[in-house]
């Protein structure tokens, strides 16, 4: 029998069946404004029961049409358009790996070849880069993404009773390491000569410096930075509240934090205030027209984009002598030099605006492991010292 319930105003009706296999389920709906379109659509279900149609495995329905039509119903229509793009590329890997393969044909064995075709690249792919044996073409975290992606989905499709069971659990996630964590971050040395240069002479006429400058202060994304505005510091309290992030992609203007955990206030420094307030009484000297009370609008009436803050780097690069980075790699430099100083990963990762500690955890797991080397060494002399 249904169950049918009122809350809060709303009728909502739930149906519970046993597909082919024996597995029990359930199918929810609420939202009904009368007792009778509840019962309606319960009724319409127990008539499935009756016939035998519900539950059933559709052989017809291949994954890449399940994978396309669970998109359109749980991800795109609350997501950025930059993450649109990248599941729409998991969807075109299905197409292009499995072709018409069905849902209910996936097996373990054939999704973990998918993996490892995805792992492997095509023949093309491997030409340009002149890969050789069993070389991966793309790095471990394009397969865990891919991986991501897709599971989620299956999840859903095995609640829903479309298949019999997760074919993605204990999967086998392969590719290479990426570029060396090592290269991604600058050295005490060097974010020291860094800092000299980027907080000396402040200009409106080249607000990408003290966009670098807060990037290494703070470790705010770059589109968390390009998008600040003056309302967002908090003088006294000594703050800078993140709160929105910049859309370069899809016409200069604001959009959400890339999470809800992104959302975060952070202690800043007297000299990164003093620098920002430099920069205030400049643009209000100049006239510059700026509704918006943007911090880092330029003399044209611009924020720099990322790629001209790479570029600036990269002349940094030359110039001081210091590593070669990216803007994000500044982020990556404020968090491991707070690990250096032994300041605690729990705090590390909410001024990161990470979801948990674990994220950061993982992506800082080289300097854990140089840490946990010194503290050996530290280990071994202090009980040395009963010898």
């Amino acid at each position: 029998m249904a169950s049918i319930k009122k809350r809060n105003g709303k009728w909502s009706a739930r149906v519970s069946y046993y597909d082919e296999f024996g597995n029990r389920f359930s199918k929810n709906k609420g939202g009904f404004k009368l007792k009778k379109d509840a019962e309606q659509w319960a009724n319409q279900l127990e008539q499935k029961k009756f016939d035998k149609t519900i539950g059933k495995v559709d052989d017809s329905l291949t994954f890449y049409d399940y994978y396309s039509n669970w998109l359109e119903t749980y991800k795109l229509h609350k997501l950025a358009p930059i993450t649109v793009q990248e599941y729409r590329y998991t969807l075109r890997q299905i197409k292009d790996l499995l072709g018409d393969t069905q849902l209910s044909a996936m097996t373990r064995t054939r999704y973990q070849k998918f993996l490892n075709d995805f792992t492997h690249g095509n023949s093309e792919q491997r030409g340009k880069r002149r890969l050789s044996g069993d070389s991966p073409y793309h790095s471990k975290a394009s397969v865990e993404k891919l991986h991501g992606h897709i599971h989620a989905a299956i999840i859903d499709a095995a609640a829903d009773g479309l298949i019999r069971a997760d074919f993605c659990l204990h999967a086998e996630l392969g590719g290479h390491r990426g570029k060396d964590a090592q290269l991604k971050y600058l050295d005490a040395n060097d974010m020291k000569k860094l800092i000299n240069e980027v907080n000396h002479v402040i200009k409106i006429t080249a607000t990408s410096k003290s966009m670098i400058y807060t990037g290494l202060m703070t470790g705010m994304r770059v589109a968390e930075v390009s998008a600040l505005t003056w309302p967002d510091i908090d003088w006294k309290a000594k703050t800078i509240s993140v709160n929105k992030s910049w859309d370069y992609s899809y016409g200069q203007k604001f959009k959400r934090t890339k999470t809800e955990s992104s959302i975060r206030t952070i202690t800043v420094t007297d000299e990164l205030l003093n620098h920002l307030k430099q920069l205030h009484a400049l643009q209000v000297a100049s006239g510059l027209d700026n509704p918006d009370h943007m911090v880092f609008l330029n003399n044209r009436g611009r924020i720099p984009t990322p790629g001209a803050c790479d570029l600036l780097l990269k002349k940094y690069h030359e110039s001081l002598g210091i590593k070669r980075i990216s803007f994000h790699g500044l982020r990556h430099t404020h968090a491991s030099y707070l690990l250096y100083c032994g300041v605690k990963m729990e705090y590390i990762s909410k001024r990161l605006g990470h979801k948990n500690s674990t994220i950061t955890r993982n992506v800082y797991a080289h300097l854990m492991k140089e840490d946990q080397h010194q503290e050996e060494n530290r280990t071994l002399k202090a009980l040395s010292n009963f010898r």
